[in-house]
């Protein structure tokens, strides 16, 4: 088993690590951030999102998750703390990645005019509702630069004065994080005025089990080793024209007729996307077979444990593993946010 492949089987669905420090999920998805808040040891109170199969998926990964599935425009700071069973100020951590799409460089970056772009500022104010100690806002990079960057700069000034917090934003890639994918999101934190949070630093790669025998840029042919009868591997049948068109691409070359990369298999790959009924990106196609990455290959180089099953239609499964926050790499922001958080209490 190659050294990326062990440390992913180190991250059990059993925790031996379980904190004292609550946190509440919104907008979850697939479960990205939720899942590496709960490998980083948080105890999840409630996950939420609009979409069942996405539910599905985190509530038969996750254990003790209480689940929303109502439209969170709905959410109220009162109705959260009821569903939680905290008081306003009690909440540790609050986490979320609003659906990016108004500001993807993949879409039309509409922003804040896109309905979808109105579910960002939603999570502020709940955010300023319900005062957890921490709180995590993750997008695209495309945020910043939607606009001339003039959305952004309004968005920063929104988060300050309506939650006051203190606010820590840098741009994290995931092959930085002994991650086998090129992927680039802005991850914002932000603490609550009285948190000391000037030892917060985002970790600049990985740590703990197995970290040091990871090569600087993980080789995305690790990720697909050994995953013949794992949970999620079906492999597409393509018909003969598009196994005849993949033959002659080259790895790390794209196919013009449907814009697919294939993996070049000693670097990192490209962003894992989420595929398009509108003729948007597509899975990879693998870098030695005819035929695009299954959903549990692309989970792997999401860095989802083995472990972790998608349900609902392929489709949805492929859209909770292109649109999920790298575990790992949340994983190791969440690291540093808990230790901010347990050093308030010495």
């Amino acid at each position: 088993m190659n050294p990326y492949l062990k440390r992913l089987s180190h991250f059990k669905q059993k925790r031996t690590n379980v904190s004292n420090l609550s946190c509440i999920s919104l907008f979850s998805g697939g479960g990205g951030l939720d899942l590496g808040a709960y490998l980083a040891g948080f105890n999840t109170l409630m996950a939420s999102d609009i979409i069942p199969a996405y539910i599905s998926t985190i509530k038969n990964n996750l254990e003790g998750v209480k689940i929303y599935t109502e439209d969170a425009m709905l959410l109220t700071p009162q109705s959260l703390r009821e569903l939680s069973g905290l008081q306003a100020g009690d909440l540790d951590l609050m986490i979320a990645g609003p659906p990016c799409q108004a500001f993807s460089i993949l879409g039309r970056r509409q922003s804040l005019n896109d309905p979808r772009g109105q579910l960002t500022p939603k999570y502020i104010e709940l955010v300023a509702g319900v005062r957890p100690k921490a709180f995590i806002f993750e997008n695209v990079p495309g945020l910043m630069t939607v606009n001339g960057g003039k959305d952004f700069k309004e968005l920063w000034q929104f988060m300050q004065d309506t939650t006051g917090y203190n606010l820590f934003c840098q741009k994290c890639n995931a092959k930085d994080y002994g991650i086998p994918q090129s992927r680039e999101r802005i991850i914002i934190v932000g603490f609550r005025p009285d948190i000391n949070c000037e030892d917060f630093v985002y970790p600049d790669g990985p740590s703990g089990y197995m970290a040091t025998s990871l090569p600087k840029a993980v080789p995305s042919m690790w990720a697909l080793e050994d995953v013949d009868g794992l949970p999620n591997h079906l492999i597409r049948i393509h018909g003969e024209r598009v196994r005849e068109r993949y033959n002659k691409i080259k790895p790390g070359e794209r196919d013009r007729t449907d814009h697919t990369d294939r993996i070049k298999p000693d670097v990192p790959s490209g962003t894992v996307l989420v595929g398009s009924s509108a003729g948007g990106g597509r899975p990879h196609i693998h870098p030695y077979e005819p035929r695009v990455i299954t959903v549990r290959e692309a989970a792997r180089l999401q860095s989802f444990p083995d472990w972790y099953q998608f349900y609902g239609s392929t489709t949805e499964q492929y859209r909770q593993v292109g649109n999920a926050v790298p575990v790992l790499m949340a994983y190791e922001i969440l690291i540093n946010v808990r230790k901010v958080l347990e050093m308030q209490n010495i």
